[in-house]
């Protein structure tokens, strides 16, 4: 894998990475498809659309480097800054706004950076499926000008979500693995010849509503060929017991003379 030097990037948005699969895809998709990079600080990263079907889909990217110990360096959440993960998202075909699903790569890269050791494909609803909450969060940015006692002053009120962290080392069902996690309902219109499925994942919500989601891994022997697929629930379960933390302002404290 060849990135980018670092003193050729740009800014902190600037991620190498994201370019880097955007040219993988290049190299792999039909001739009729394009890959278009949003640019910095827009989601999805990339967009993808088949010139002939006229099918448009989003890929947000997110990139990890694994720690020297092992483990990833975010646990059990990770920054998705003020883009509300979702499996739906906006995109606009000249003047026209349009809703189209948008898909999640998260990719943990070898300390030096050269490997991907961890690699999942993931169905946006498999981290939030509101829709509405995400076109909440994708309008809810502002700025409040006039502020201070000299009315020179702004505030950027700007929301920052975490939400889980497929990377985390601590799930044994996707860390060091290669995978695609999508809808059971989408991979039964696809040829079951072309997938293997190892895992059942059962997302339940607070209302009471179940989703299923394959795991497919071409690297791992098909479980459902082997008389059955394992099931897996409360996959992020972890991040429901966070507490609120008050939080405090830091003052400096000197000694007293």
């Amino acid at each position: 894998m060849r990135l980018r030097t670092r003193r050729l990037v740009g800014t902190v948005q600037d991620d190498p990475f994201d370019l880097w699969v955007q040219n993988e895809m290049k190299e792999v998709l039909p001739s009729s498809f394009e890959v278009v990079h949003s640019g910095p600080l827009t989601t999805p990263d990339l967009i993808i659309r088949d010139r002939k079907s006229g099918l448009i889909v989003g890929l947000e990217v997110k990139k990890l480097i694994r720690q020297a110990n092992g483990t990833d360096p975010r646990g059990m959440t990770l920054d998705y800054n003020s883009c509300l993960p979702c499996g739906s998202t906006f995109v606009k075909i000249g003047d026209e706004t349009v809703v189209i699903p948008c898909f999640y790569m998260f990719a943990l890269l070898s300390p030096d950076s050269k490997k991907i050791v961890s690699s999942i494909l993931l169905d946006g609803d498999f981290l939030n499926y509101d829709f509405e909450l995400h076109k909440d969060a994708k309008y809810s940015n502002y700025t409040e000008y006039n502020h201070g006692p000299y009315g020179e002053g702004s505030i950027r009120h700007r929301r920052m979500y975490t939400y889980p962290n497929p990377l985390n080392a601590k799930i044994d069902a996707f860390f060091l693995r290669h995978i695609v996690v999508a809808k059971k309902s989408d991979f039964d219109r696809i040829d079951d010849a072309k997938c293997n499925f190892t895992e059942q994942i059962i997302r339940s919500d607070k209302y009471g509503n179940s989703f299923f989601y394959y795991l497919d891994d071409e690297l791992k022997i098909d479980a459902a060929a082997k008389g059955g697929l394992t099931t897996l629930t409360g996959i992020f379960d972890a991040c429901k017991v966070r507490k609120p933390k008050e939080r405090v302002a830091s003052i400096p404290v000197l000694e007293r003379l």
